[in-house]
């Protein structure tokens, strides 16, 4: 990266080291060194200790709009591109002053196999209708996922993808689809308004960054009911807890109702989870996999969700398993310490 006098030298060479050792995030905060994380991992540095200023003049060259109008009681996100490089950022302060957390967005191949991304993803992206979640902690790849899914269809078939995000994360060029990207907050109020609208320009498939709250799984739903291919995120581990985040959302007399509407729209939910490698090389992913089949979705209109897990490991054969058979399946192929197999267990 090029010598830039908008941002402090310790600020540049915090960027250089990052996106050289391919770390996830990076940490500016007034009154510490710079920090970044590598591997699941917070690293330190021996860089000077940064100022507010030097935070401050940063946030107002990345994202002038954003310093000029920021409220110091709230934090704010936005993408940002530097010398090639995409970083999606939040701003915000703390008890010394303006921070800044940066997702180092980069991804060096969307091949699901290298990635360790389940294949039968590709075949759920074959229907025309329903919902496929991706569910998992900060920092479990869902965005990679969906990123590739994306990549996957925007390859093989004719058909208009309208993607929402907050802030825009990976940047598609259409192929044989065509790809609409609008950013929440910049080219539309809100998720809910979004869907809505993205419901009149003629998509066949929908990307929601995150449901949300309840107006967004609402909107999820009645768009997967009507036809479309819906792709979103969850921040919950396991599929069942998934399931039963979105039912917990509605109030009581609402959730009878939910649960058919879940039935019937969901295709499958993939909850995954990034785990250090046992040679301290990187991380490789852990997924459980749920399949809406008959089963299933029998037990999410009856609402016993505490038998999916057993549900799952009787049906291998549709593609599915529990995140605990996929544990035991790293830690068997030496992939993963016996520490880490105990400690990524979902309760």
């Amino acid at each position: 990266m090029d010598n830039n006098p908008a941002i402090s030298p310790t600020i540049q060479k915090t960027l250089f080291y990052a996106v050289a050792n391919k770390a996830s995030d990076i940490h500016l905060k007034t009154g510490q060194s710079p920090a970044i994380r590598i591997n699941g991992a917070i690293v330190g540095t021996e860089l000077p200790v940064l100022t507010a200023d030097e935070i401050g003049d940063f946030v107002g060259y990345m994202c002038p709009i954003e310093k000029e109008n920021m409220n110091p009681l709230e934090a704010c996100d936005f993408s940002w591109v530097y010398e090639g490089e995409r970083f999606r950022c939040n701003v915000f302060n703390d008890n010394n002053g303006p921070c800044v957390s940066m997702r180092y967005l980069y991804l060096p191949t969307t091949d699901f196999g290298v990635l360790g991304i389940p294949e039968v993803l590709k075949k759920l992206a074959d229907k025309k209708s329903g919902l496929i979640l991706i569910t998992g902690p900060t920092g479990s790849g869902k965005t990679t996922t969906l990123t590739c899914l994306i990549d996957h269809i925007n390859k093989n078939y004719p058909l208009h993808i309208v993607m929402l995000e907050d802030p825009i994360e990976f940047i598609h060029k259409s192929n044989r689809s065509l790809i609409s990207q609008r950013e929440i907050g910049v080219n539309a109020r809100s998720y809910n308004s979004a869907i809505v609208e993205a419901l009149r320009e003629d998509p066949d498939i929908i990307l929601i960054g995150e449901m949300r709250d309840k107006d967004s799984i609402q909107g999820a739903l009645r768009a997967a009911e009507t036809g479309h291919l819906v792709l979103s995120t969850l921040h919950t581990k396991g599929t069942a807890n998934s399931i039963s985040r979105i039912i917990d959302i509605f109030p009581p007399e609402e959730q009878t109702n939910i649960c058919m509407q879940l039935s019937m729209s969901l295709l499958g939910i993939v909850s995954q989870q990034l785990i250090p490698k046992a040679d301290n090389t990187g991380r490789v992913l852990a997924t459980e996999i749920m399949i809406a089949n008959l089963p299933i979705q029998n037990l999410i209109r009856q609402q016993k969700l505490h038998m999916i897990n057993s549900t799952l490991d009787l049906s291998s054969s549709d593609g599915m398993h529990t995140m605990k058979r996929s544990l035991e399946d790293l830690l068997m192929a030496d992939m993963i310490t016996r520490e880490s197999y105990d400690n990524y267990q979902i309760c």
